[in-house]
C-alpha cells in the first residue's frame, strides 16, 4: 500500500492514540472520583445527584438536533477552505451559546414543578446548569479540533477538568460538604476543560458572535434527520433513569445510577473514536473513494471487537468486587446491575462505528424506523415495567434498545454501502474473552488486582496466537504523525 494510501489511517491511528492515552487517565480519575462521591453522598444522595443530572441531561441532548455530527461533517466536507471553515465554526458556536442559554433555562424552570423531586434536588438542578452549559459549549470547540488534528488537546484538557473535579472531591470529603458543593465542584470541572479547549482552538478557528441563519438554516435541514433520531434515541437511553427517580426510592437510584455512570464513562471511547472517524469517512464517501470507505468500517469494526468482548467477559467476572472497591460496600448491588449493563455497554461500541458511517452515508432516514419503534418499546417497557421491578427492568430494557439500535445501524450500512462485513477477528475475539473470563474467574477470589492482570494477559496471547493481533498491526497502530501531506489532508 503506498503512502498516500496509508497517511489517513496513519492519522486517524495517531489521533485516536493520543486521545486513548489521555481517555485512560481521565477514566481513571473518574473512577476515583465516583468513588468519593458516592461515599461522601451515601446510596441516597447518589441517588439525588443522578436524578438532577438526568434530568438536565435530557434538554441537553434533546437540544443538540444533529448539530455536533453535522458540524464534523461540515468541517470535513470544507476542509481546507479556510474562509468557510471560519464561518461554519463561528455560526455554529453562536447558535449553540443562543440555545444552550435557552433550553437549560427553561429545563431548570420545570424541575421546580415536579413534585416528586425534592428541594436539594431542584437546587442541584440549578447548579448543574453552569456544568451543562460550558460542556455543550465544549462540544463544537472539540469539533473544531477534531477537524485540525488537535485531539491532544481536547485530551489534555478533560484530563485538566476532571483533575479539578478530583481536588475538590477531595477538599469536599475533608470537609464533609454534602450535594449542592458537590454539583458545583463538578459544574467548575466543566469550566476548566472548556477554558482549555477554547483558548488553544482560537489561534486557528473563528468564534466571533455570528448570528448566520442562512447557514443555520442549511444546518438544520441537514441535521433533521439526525434530530429526529436523537430525539427517540433520548426517549429509550434517558427515561429509565428518569421514570427511576420518579417512582423509586432515591437509594434505588443511586444503586442504578453508580453502575450507570460506569457506562457513561466507558461509552465515551467508541465515541472519541467516531468523532475522528467520521469526517474521514464523510470525505472518502463524497470523493467516490469507496474501497476506503469499506476498509476503514471493517477495520474499525474489528478494533471494537478486540475491545468490545474482553470487557464485557472481564465484567461478568469482577463486576461485584469492582464496584464494591469502587463506590464502597454500600453499593454492592450495583455490581450485579452492572453485569446487566456492560451487555448495553457493548452493543454501544460496536454500534458506533455504525452510526458514525450512517451519518457519513447521509441515510439517517433510513435509522428513523428503528429510533422510533425503539423508542415506543422503551417507554412502554418503562412506563409499565419500571414501577414494578425498578432498576433490574431498567437494566434489562436499556440492554434491550441497544441491541435494537445497533441491528439497526448494522444493516442500514451494509445495505447502503455494499459492506461484506467480515466477522473473523471479531469471532477470534469472542473466543479469547472466553479464556478471559475463565482465568479471570479463578483468580479473583484470591486477587482483583491478579485477576485483571493475569486475565488481560492470556486474552492478549490468545489474540496474538489466533492472529487477531499481529505485530503489524500493532505497529501500525501505534504508529504516530503530526498530521498528513496536505495533498493527503481529509479531515
Amino acid at each position: 500500500m503506498s503512502h498516500a494510501e496509508t497517511s489517513p489511517a496513519n492519522a486517524l491511528a495517531a489521533n485516536t492514540a493520543v486521545q486513548l492515552v489521555g481517555k485512560v487517565v481521565s477514566i481513571t480519575i473518574g473512577v476515583i472520583v465516583v468513588g468519593l462521591m458516592t461515599r461522601l453522598l451515601g446510596t441516597e444522595g447518589f441517588g439525588k445527584y443522578s436524578t438532577a443530572n438526568t434530568f438536565l441531561q435530557v434538554f441537553a441532548i434533546l437540544m443538540d438536533l444533529g448539530l455536533n455530527v453535522m458540524l464534523v461533517q461540515m468541517l470535513g466536507e470544507q476542509a481546507g477552505n479556510e474562509k468557510e471553515e471560519r464561518r461554519i465554526v463561528s455560526a455554529f458556536f453562536t447558535m449553540r451559546v443562543l440555545m444552550a442559554s435557552v433550553v437549560l433555562t427553561v429545563g431548570t424552570a420545570l424541575a421546580w414543578l415536579i413534585p416528586t423531586y425534592d428541594l436539594e434536588i431542584k437546587l442541584a438542578i440549578v447548579g448543574l446548569w453552569i456544568s451543562f452549559f460550558f460542556t455543550l459549549l465544549n462540544q463544537t470547540v472539540i469539533g473544531v479540533q477534531q477537524r485540525h488534528l488537535k485531539m491532544h488537546v481536547v485530551a489534555m484538557a478533560e484530563v485538566a477538568g476532571r483533575a479539578t473535579l478530583l481536588a475538590g472531591m477531595l477538599i469536599a470529603i475533608t470537609r464533609g460538604w454534602g450535594l449542592l458543593p458537590v454539583v458545583l465542584i463538578v459544574s467548575l470541572g466543566g469550566v476548566v476543560s472548556f477554558l482549555i479547549n477554547i483558548g488553544v482552538a482560537i489561534r486557528y478557528a473563528s468564534f466571533r458572535w455570528n448570528v448566520d441563519v442562512p447557514l443555520w438554516k442549511i444546518a438544520l435541514k441537514r441535521s433533521w434527520p439526525i434530530a429526529i433520531s436523537i430525539m427517540f434515541s433520548l426517549i429509550y437511553f434517558r427515561a429509565d433513569l428518569l421514570i427511576l427517580g420518579w417512582v423509586r426510592p432515591q437509594a434505588e437510584v443511586g444503586v442504578y445510577g453508580a453502575a450507570y455512570r460506569v457506562l457513561e464513562i466507558l461509552v465515551s471511547l467508541p465515541y472519541m473514536y467516531g468523532g475522528v472517524l467520521l469526517p474521514m469517512i464523510a470525505r472518502q464517501w463524497k470523493d467516490g473513494a469507496r474501497d476506503k470507505f469499506r476498509m476503514f468500517i471493517q477495520r474499525s469494526f474489528d478494533a471494537m471487537a478486540l475491545v468490545t468482548f474482553p470487557l464485557l467477559f472481564g465484567t461478568f467476572a469482577i463486576a461485584t468486587p469492582a464496584m464494591t472497591l469502587v463506590a464502597g460496600a454500600e453499593f454492592g448491588q450495583s455490581g450485579d446491575i452492572l453485569r446487566i449493563l456492560i451487555l448495553a455497554t457493548g452493543a454501544i461500541f460496536i454500534a458506533t462505528v455504525f452510526s458514525h458511517a450512517v451519518v457519513a452515508l447521509d441515510a439517517q432516514r433510513d435509522m428513523l424506523p428503528w429510533y422510533i419503534w425503539t423508542a415506543i418499546f422503551a417507554v412502554i417497557g418503562y412506563a409499565i415495567l419500571i414501577p414494578r421491578y425498578g432498576m433490574w427492568a431498567a437494566a434489562w430494557l436499556t440492554v434491550a434498545t441497544e441491541i435494537a439500535v445497533l441491528v439497526g445501524n448494522i444493516i442500514v450500512v451494509i445495505r447502503r454501502a455494499e459492506l461484506p462485513l467480515n466477522i473473523s477477528v471479531a469471532s477470534k475475539a469472542f473466543i479469547a474473552s472466553i479464556a478471559l473470563f475463565a482465568v479471570a474467574w479463578a483468580l479473583e477470589p484470591y486477587s482483583l488486582f491478579a485477576a485483571i492482570v493475569g486475565s488481560t494477559l492470556v486474552y492478549v496471547a490468545l489474540t496474538f496466537a489466533m492472529k487477531a493481533l499481529t505485530p503489524e498491526i500493532v505497529r501500525e497502530l501505534m504508529r504516530t504523525r503530526k498530521g498528513v501531506p496536505e495533498k493527503e489532508t481529509v479531515l
